[in-house]
């Protein structure tokens, strides 16, 4: 009964590893055999929304370049771990990446500013200020470390969906048991609501939740049904802490050896995928939150005002690792007092 109990578990588990077949290549009619073949990886599975944006952004790519570009696009676990397809995009390994800012955080501890909590009131205040001078100096520190960052993207509002724990007010935190990114800066924020951060790579994460290793995990809501995880967890707090920053990232080595002309062509297909990526998340977001609401989750609207305030010490905590100059153009760029 154990085994069977501990497969049926890893059946679960391989919702995610289901994804994991051959790699979409984008190459449109009777395109020419290309001419440099390349590889891109993004930090969910196949059943997320962004892998068909990521899908169009390669035909856009090899249409721009007459078939001499190919992409082929990996989900989560093909090359890596969400953790270390980062070194590989750094050392040449993979070519391009689709990330979440919480894991940039890892190399680049200034993008916490980005994930502080409740930093941003709405998705139009984040996407300005991405769009604008301050998101250009976050482009710009990219290639000190073997990246170019080519677009900004949204994974969408990260949400608290517990097994059985509604969570209106910050009180409800205490103890829980939840999985957060490796950023530093998402553990100090459940830590200041009581809570216990647990980091896990996303492809552990449903195993974890069948065995009750953790209570629960603060991702988009969309990412709830592309990893299976809403087959276990049954409240969701709309707590939107923080607006998911996606950023598209090349690795620098390779993107330098291919012809400027097929340079410009990606930087051009990577401008119009901001824009699929932006939209597609939020029309899809918005179809997964009517979706449980029809099919009988809890979902709770928390107070995001005591929230805020419960999370403030936080921000004081990463100032001087953020940089004083950055850290005070963020905050007043928003509007946040």
């Amino acid at each position: 009964m154990t085994i069977a109990r501990r497969n049926l578990l890893k059946a679960g588990a391989c919702g995610i590893a289901a994804s994991l077949g051959a790699p979409f290549v984008g190459r449109p009619g009777w395109a020419a055999a290309p001419a440099h073949t390349l590889k891109l990886t993004f930090a969910d599975t196949q059943a997320h929304s962004l892998y068909e944006v990521l899908k169009r952004f390669s035909e856009d790519v090899s249409k721009r370049t007459s078939g001499a570009v190919e992409i082929q696009v990996f989900s989560i676990g093909q090359l890596g771990s969400g953790t270390n397809i980062l070194t590989g995009l750094q050392t040449g390994i993979v070519d391009f990446c689709a990330h979440t800012s919480g894991f940039i955080d890892t190399i680049f501890p200034k993008f916490q500013v980005l994930d502080l909590p409740f930093l941003f009131p709405d998705s139009a205040s984040a996407e300005k200020l991405l769009d604008g001078p301050v998101g250009s100096k976050f482009m710009d520190m990219l290639p000190t470390k073997g990246i170019y960052g080519l677009g900004w993207g949204h994974w969408g509002w990260r949400v608290v969906s517990t097994i059985d724990r509604k969570a209106p007010e910050p009180s409800d935190m205490k103890g829980l048991k939840i999985r957060v990114q490796p950023g530093a800066i998402f553990a100090a924020t459940f830590k200041a609501l009581g809570a216990s951060p647990v980091a896990i790579d996303l492809t552990e994460v449903y195993l974890a939740l069948s065995q009750r290793v953790i209570d629960a995990v603060e991702t988009p809501m969309i990412s709830l049904a592309a990893t299976k995880h809403d087959e276990i967890v049954k409240t969701i707090n709309l707590t939107n802490q923080v607006y998911n920053v996606g950023v598209m990232m090349a690795s620098k080595s390779k993107f330098d050896a291919l012809p400027k002309d097929a340079q410009e062509a990606i930087r051009a297909a990577s401008a119009n995928l901001t824009k699929d990526w932006r939209s597609t998340i939020a029309t899809a977001s918005e179809q997964r939150a009517a979706g449980y609401k029809a099919k009988g989750l809890t979902i709770v609207e928390p107070n995001r005002d005591d929230y805020r305030k419960a999370t403030a010490s936080v921000y004081p905590q990463f100032k001087d690792i953020i940089g004083a100059d950055l850290y005070d153009a963020v905050l007043k760029e928003v509007g946040h007092a």
